[in-house]
């Protein structure tokens, strides 16, 4: 029986349950036999549909129904009960309405079945606590059993392989693409089945779960199964939402080991998870930025579009590693050469022109209207001399430049289309390198499009944007490097020892005395409570220096008020000192203030925001970005799951949009990236060991320069601990 334990993580978090065990659930997954409790003599029904599915599965299938028993039922015998079946089931589907399904479950666990597959719904998708409660009594009953379970409210599996097609969806059979290449993985049942169906269209495809409720098994559970199959080659994912979001992290490591890409995509990428936040940081890292970095941190290739998905996992299935970063065009059409290059180069994709070597082969066999250049021209005159063609493919995908070769077809010919299609598969077996089809013609479906979805080496786009955009994630997954480790800082456990045990907001002198525990420099500071100590302490630090409202109660001192720059002399800190107070009171009556924070004016750098919030589904999250206060209004930030080591926080860095404001932009002083880098590990380490005793923290401004960086403000709001 598969255990359902969890491991802590430093902060004494509970970890994530470990993914179920590909081998428990091969019975299920991919069945040898199958029986569907509920199946009727009508065809239309969800279990006469299922049985219908399986005409092609070799091994036996039997319907369950009493009222049927001794006769066949849509070409296989039906039988009373699960007791008059001679063997074990692998898989069975129960054709069920909730009321009726924990019988069947009973006698699935008799009978030693290998799993089950439920459509029945009415489940916790209702929202009524007392079908919450029953779902979960399903769940509970399965794991103790040893009984895997998909679904509840699912629409099936499909297993390409063995054609056992256990789903109410009509029209199985006429699946006839030869199975193999990419599985997919799906939260919804109706977009699971909807990209299957592209084994209609030639589109070899292996294995599809639809996870529906995850009463017990859920999507990563599935996936990991598919990445086990000798067939896959990568795992087309789409999720809705997860009970715990870090079992992602262990799906990606599964991946990794078995060294087969996930293409990933969100549903619901809207922002209404993002949680009301007293600081900046709540706003700009929200649901779907914390779903972004959780892919990149589980090293799942990401894409947005539904669109997308299938294609971008068939380039991942079909294509080796890159062997350069050059995208070569090779086209009878100018204009399409140029759609395909403005495509490439508003994504920063690599364009370089052929060598001199292979420029003298395109000049000799290009007319001289044609472009021996790239994108390369090859003009219609190619289709009256094949010879030159072949010349110019040679040419182009020998050049080392080229990792792969676009071609854009232009025209679906009855005549030629397929033909051309399967000649242009020895060029990418000989090279090893992936040829990319980007089918222009409005006839979508026509002659052609087929073969090229069949041919293994081929990868058919019906999008030059998204041919792009598929090309940009294929070299930039297999570019990833190793981050390095993550060291404790030397004040963490008095950082820790620092927190308050329940829920209270850090004042800013106490917040950056929290930050400055763990190695994030912080500004020199000394706090005072009336006009004459705010002059003094500010003679101290040596003007010119600021003044900032001290107050547990309000979070945004500028909102108020609270800030006062540049003061010069005693007499203008004093004046501020009165008007800080006198605007607070105004702004905040029911505040607490307890005078101001005296600092001497930060030195000239980059405005940075460094933050980190609880996600619900992630646990700790660190953000860093453009901006200091209009941080908002850029929203150019970069987030990451904490802890991140400081190449990680470097990475993080370059690659916001504003990274070249670091980076000497116009001749200004470069900024100390290290220092920065290391400074958002450290700040990110804490996060990550403070676990929810830290609901949020921001350093905002962080100002960055050649010198170094400086927390010049600081927030931290913190919570009770849930493991206390």
């Amino acid at each position: 029986m598969q255990q359902h334990r969890s491991t802590g993580d430093a902060s004494g978090r509970p970890g994530p349950e470990p993914l179920r065990d590909p081998a428990t659930l091969r019975r299920l997954l991919s069945p040898r036999s199958i029986a569907v409790i509920g199946v009727s003599a009508e065809p239309t029904r969800f279990g006469g549909r299922t049985v219908t599915n399986l005409v092609n599965f070799a091994g036996p299938v039997w319907g369950v129904n009493p009222k049927y028993a001794g006769q066949a039922l849509h070409g296989r015998p039906c039988v009373a009960s699960l007791d008059d079946i001679p063997d074990s089931p692998d898989c069975v589907l129960i054709a069920l309405p909730r009321e009726q399904l924990l019988p069947a479950v009973e006698a699935c666990i008799r009978k030693r079945a290998g799993g089950i597959i439920a459509y029945a719904s009415g489940y916790g998708e209702t929202g009524l606590p007392e079908r919450i409660a029953e779902e979960a009594a399903l769940r509970d009953r399965c794991r103790e059993a040893g009984l895997p379970l998909v679904g509840v409210n699912c629409l099936g599996i499909v297993d390409h392989v063995l054609k056992a097609g256990v789903t109410f969806m009509p029209e199985y059979p006429r699946l006839v693409a030869p199975a193999g290449g990419v599985a997919i993985t799906s939260q919804s049942g109706a977009l699971g089945y909807a990209l299957m169906q592209a084994a209609e269209r030639g589109f070899s495809v292996c294995h599809m779960t639809t996870a529906g409720n995850a009463t017990d098994l859920d999507v990563c559970d599935l996936a990991a199964y598919q990445l086990s199959m000798p067939e896959c080659r990568a795992v087309a994912l789409a999720v809705e939402g997860l009970r715990d979001g870090r079992r992602l992290m262990l799906l990606g490591e599964a991946a990794r080991k078995a060294g087969k890409p996930i293409v990933a995509l969100k549903l619901g990428r809207g922002e209404a998870g993002a949680a009301a936040a007293v600081s900046h940081t709540g706003s700009l890292a929200g649901s779907a930025a914390a779903w972004s970095a959780a892919f990149r941190r589980a090293g799942m290739v990401e894409v947005e579009d539904f669109d997308a998905l299938l294609e971008t996992a068939g380039l991942f299935a079909k294509a080796p590693p890159p062997k350069a970063r050059g995208v070569a065009i090779i086209t009878p059409s100018g204009g399409a050469g140029i759609m395909a290059a403005d495509q490439a180069e508003a994504l920063g994709l690599s364009m370089p022109q052929p060598r001199p070597e292979t420029e003298k082969v395109l000049r000799a066999a290009i007319p001289d209207f044609g472009a021996p250049r790239n994108p390369c021209d090859l003009t219609a005159q190619v289709a009256s001399n094949p010879a030159s063609y072949d010349a110019c493919m040679e040419a182009m995908l020998s050049d080392p430049q080229y990792g792969c070769a676009v071609i854009p077809v232009v025209y679906s010919h009855h005549a030629t289309t397929q033909l051309r299609m399967e000649a242009l598969r020895p060029y990418a077996t000989k090279f090893g390198k992936p040829l990319l089809i980007a089918w222009i013609p409005e006839q979508l479906e026509g002659p052609g499009a087929f073969a090229a979805d069949s041919v293994p080496e081929l990868v058919l786009f019906r999008s030059m944007r998204r041919l792009m955009k598929a090309v940009q994630l294929w070299q930039d997954h297999y570019a990833q490097r190793e981050e390095g480790a993550v060291a404790k800082p030397a004040g963490l456990a008095g950082a820790l020892a620092a927190l308050p045990a329940g829920d209270a907001v850090l004042t800013e002198a106490d917040a950056k005395a929290l930050f400055a525990r763990v190695g994030v420099p912080v500004v020199e500071e000394r706090r005072a409570a009336t006009p004459e100590a705010a002059a003094e302490a500010a003679a101290a630090l040596g003007f010119p220096v600021v003044l900032k409202l001290d107050s547990p109660d309000i979070a945004h001192k500028t909102e108020v008020g609270g800030v006062k720059l540049n003061l010069g002399d005693a007499a203008a800190v004093r004046a501020a000192f009165a008007g800080i107070m006198a605007s607070a009171k105004q702004h905040a009556p029911q505040a607490r203030l307890e005078g101001v924070l005296v600092q001497r004016m930060s030195r000239k750098g980059v405005e940075l925001i460094l933050g980190g919030r609880q996600d619900g589904q992630f646990g700790p999250m660190v953000l860093v970005g453009t901006g200091g206060v209009q941080a908002e209004l850029w929203k150019d930030v970069a987030l990451d799951i904490a802890p991140v080591s400081p190449a990680r926080a470097e990475r993080m860095l370059r690659s916001l949009k504003g990274f070249p404001l670091l980076d000497g932009f116009r001749g200004a002083p470069r900024a100390d990236v290290a220092a920065v880098a290391q400074a958002v590990s450290a700040f990110s380490v804490l996060l990550a060991e403070a676990g929810a005793r830290i609901q949020e923290a921001e350093v905002n401004p962080l100002i960055a320069g050649d010198w170094g960086c400086l927390a010049v403000d600081g927030l931290v709001r913190c919570g009770a601990d849930p493991q206390a």
